[in-house]
């Protein structure tokens, strides 16, 4: 019997991380026990999605090949100016996908067994060389050989190895919506089905796609249209609008039901000074906005003894670079092999080095991709990175890429 089977392994975190790492740790026979703080399911958080063929490496590398389309086609993207008309239009074929959707391919590899909820982490304590002891908040307590960290961008397990690597407001927040596609009219669908479609306003860009619906329909009429809206906000700003109206301060995202009227309907406002016709009518029908602060993260090591960072636990980057799952993925699988290698140690520093270039690359391109969400009234043309990211053609072909490799490569 290999080491590995004795080998245990405490994956910290339910979501894609945790889940790609458990799937390609059990593949090598390690003997694996996903821990996550939430009662309820994750399948319905986030939202839409881009593919690329870095996703679908990862999932092949851990022998999950999907048996089903994992979203709705997407032919190219189009800008659509204030006045309506299409500005700026690029041909990319790609696979826009919904989190839910890929979330749940993911846990059904999985057994219940394997994968217990309500485990809150409070602390970890070495044993020896080779043994941690981890401690829940429901009371219970493990031992382990390793403990990954795959807890997300507000890490427990990185608070506890590396607390001074703390998420850094990017300056602006998204605007979010998922739109049931019966509620869109005809006309108006037409237009959105098979394209990305952008607005480009003051202070932030609109994006906008067809998404899998409910039980992962992707049949016509039965999908969701998704979208985002990046707006500049000082950090007082977003503490308002992480505030309900009873006083209450959400530091990690407010519920949707409980964001202020007044603040969606300053929103909606905006909308129509700044956006398409179009693009107002989707803002209106959505019921239920929710916000989403940006952040970056960027930790100094990820190896701690056997203590492990990987995902969005590790480095956070903006949401423009469409590589938050892929980079997941590929930090758990490239482990996974570095953890079965007889080499180990000098594989898992291999892997710590090239792991960490990668995710300081995807922060730096981030960062690139949102220079120009600035204040209303900012001269972007007096910023010459923030007027190149907001030229149109610039814009509609970097964001949420098909081929994201091709522009990450610069930042490597």
């Amino acid at each position: 019997m290999n080491r590995e089977s004795f080998e245990r392994v405490a994956i910290i975190g339910g979501s894609m991380a945790g889940l790609f790492a458990a799937i390609n740790l059990q593949a090598l026979g390690f003997n694996v026990t996903v821990f996550e703080r939430s009662k309820e399911s994750l399948a319905n958080r986030g939202a839409g999605i881009a593919t690329h063929d870095q996703l679908y490496n990862a999932l092949r590398s851990a022998g999950v090949t999907p048996t089903q389309e994992m979203g709705v086609k997407s032919k190219g993207r189009v800008l659509i100016g204030r006045e309506g008309a299409i500005t700026e239009k690029q041909n990319m074929r790609q696979i826009m996908s919904s989190w839910g959707l890929i979330y749940r391919f993911l846990r059904a590899q999985i057994a219940d067994s394997d994968y217990l909820t309500e485990h809150e982490l409070l602390e970890v304590n070495v044993i020896n060389k080779e043994k941690l002891a981890l401690r829940f908040k429901n009371g219970s307590s493990i031992e382990a050989d390793w403990l990954i960290g795959a807890d997300g961008m507000n890490s427990t397990v990185r608070q506890i190895v590396e607390p001074l690597s703390q998420p850094e407001y990017a300056g602006y927040f998204a605007w979010r919506g998922l739109i049931n596609e019966e509620l869109i009219d005809q006309d108006l669908r037409k237009q959105l089905t098979n394209v990305i479609t952008f607005g480009l306003a003051p202070a932030g860009h609109w994006l906008g796609y067809l998404v899998a619906g409910e039980n992962d329909a992707i049949e016509e009429g039965r999908r969701w249209y998704n979208w985002g809206w990046y707006r500049h906000a000082t950090a007082s700003s977003l503490r308002n609008h992480l505030t309900d109206r009873d006083g209450r301060y959400f530091e990690n995202g407010i519920p949707h039901h409980l964001i202020r009227q007044s603040l969606i309907t300053d929103m909606q406002q905006e909308a129509s000074l700044y956006l398409a016709p179009q693009i107002q009518k989707l803002i209106n029908l959505t019921k239920h906005p929710f916000l989403q602060g940006m952040f970056d993260v960027s930790c100094e090591k990820l190896i701690h003894g056997r203590i492990i960072l990987i995902g969005d636990a590790a480095f956070t980057a903006r949401p423009h670079v469409g590589l938050g799952v892929s980079k997941a993925a590929e930090d758990a699988s490239t482990l996974a092999k570095a953890l079965y290698s007889k080499k180990r140690k000098d594989a898992l520093k291999r892997w710590e080095n090239e792991r960490k270039r990668y995710g300081q690359a995807t922060i730096q391109w981030g960062r690139d991709l949102g220079s120009h969400i600035k204040p209303i009234g900012y001269a972007l043309e007096a910023d010459n990175k923030a007027e190149h990211y907001s030229s149109p053609e610039v814009l509609i072909s970097q964001n949420a890429s098909h081929d994201p490799s091709k522009f990450l490569a610069e930042y490597l």
